[in-house]
């Protein structure tokens, strides 16, 4: 009984994890708003979240072995409600107020990001704790589906109404305080002698080295979306909402199917997502139509709810369980480099070729099939030199 109230704390921690992202349907809007502010600044108001969450991914794996994860997550969660109330009261005042809001959500983003996935190696081991990461990635894309799409149909009234959707936060603040115990976990070995000699290894650095390129890569699409749509006269914020449901919506899927999907391509799991990423925003760039965004964005959803759980879960295994918090932590925090990252390196890739927004994708298809190649042979080499 005590698990499965632990796995509803997880499961409505993880459905808010991709809340920062509504703002990719008002990006757009946004820079109207905000007449002759720097792009790359309102851009900010999407990735400042991504780098706060570097900073509270990272340090929240040793605190974590100090304080209670309950303590952190809660903490976390009202950081995130705090930084969606200011922004719907006062963002229209300042871009500055915006950035310092994308600050607070970043820190609940980075937080909750590790917390979710350290307490599931916390509580749950072997083929359950990968399938529950699997269905704790169908949460985050199901959440992110539903608010996305409802933060997409606020702002077609006004962009600052998206930002009601961080009301959502409340009840999930509620249910972790009800079913999250505060204590620490069991430990799931009593080796102390091998607990004392724990530490990272090259495999989960090279996990970290792949999670930081996906960021980079697969943000892309996050990034530009909204303004390929307007630009292109495809639709508004609410097109753009939809096509991020859409990828939202596969995710989910994939997220319930990633347990058997881990069993069929075992350690294929991570190059195949990436190339199918890579598949996706290349059919964005030689297409270029809303049908190729919705299957582009299904495919973007696909990778993003694969490689996230595979990732976690091959670093977490590959180190001491009394480390695994930290080794998920270097992973969260690898990511969300990338993702801040992502916008820097397409707008000078784009702005050196002189080409337009459609360069950005050609750049992350060859990026995520390149990645996906580097991993498959990578993790190889690895497992070729343990054996």
């Amino acid at each position: 009984m005590e698990k499965k109230r632990i796995k509803i704390a997880i499961l409505s921690i993880s459905s808010l994890l991709m809340i920062s992202m509504t703002a990719s349907a008002i990006l757009a809007d946004i820079q109207a708003y905000f007449v002759g502010v720097d792009p790359s600044l309102i851009s900010m108001v999407l990735t400042i979240p991504a780098l706060m969450g570097l900073v509270f991914a990272f340090a929240s794996g040793p605190l974590s072995l100090r304080l209670p994860k309950k303590s952190l997550v809660i903490f976390g969660l009202v950081c995130g409600l705090a930084g969606g109330m200011i922004a719907l009261l006062f963002g229209s005042t300042s871009i500055y107020v915006l950035l310092a809001c994308s600050l607070l959500l970043g820190i609940a983003q980075g937080m909750n990001s590790t917390m979710s996935m350290a307490l599931i190696a916390d509580y749950f081991v072997a083929e359950e704790s990968g399938a529950l990461m699997g269905l704790q990635s169908a949460f985050v894309n199901g959440g992110s589906m539903v608010l996305l799409f409802s933060s997409g149909m606020l702002a077609g009234i006004s962009w600052q109404m998206s930002y009601l959707v961080y009301l959502v936060f409340i009840p999930v603040i509620v249910i972790v305080m009800k079913n999250l115990p505060r204590d620490h976990a069991p430990a799931h070995t009593a080796d102390t002698h091998q607990e004392k000699s724990a530490r990272l290894n090259g495999r989960v650095y090279f996990t970290a080295l792949t999670m930081f390129l996906f960021g980079v890569f697969l943000f892309v699409f996050q990034t530009n979306v909204a303004m390929f749509v307007v630009g292109n006269g495809l639709g508004d914020a609410s097109t753009s909402g939809l096509i991020n449901t859409a990828m939202s919506a596969a995710g989910m899927l994939t997220g319930i199917l990633f347990g058997r999907m881990q069993r069929v391509l075992k350690k294929l799991v991570i190059p195949v997502s990436l190339l199918v990423g890579g598949l996706g925003m290349l059919l964005i760039f030689m297409l270029g139509s809303l049908p190729s965004l919705f299957i582009g964005a299904m495919c973007c959803g696909f990778c993003l709810a694969t490689i996230n759980p595979a990732g976690t879960f091959q670093a977490a295994n590959a180190v001491h369980p009394s480390i695994s918090s930290l080794a998920i932590a270097v992973v969260t925090a690898s990511t969300s480099v990338g993702i801040f990252v992502s916008p820097i390196l397409s707008n000078g890739v784009a702005n050196l070729t002189g080409g337009g927004i459609e360069i950005k994708f050609l750049l992350a298809a060859v990026g995520l099939a390149a990645v996906g190649l580097m991993s498959f042979v990578g993790n190889a080499i690895m497992d070729k030199k343990e054996a």
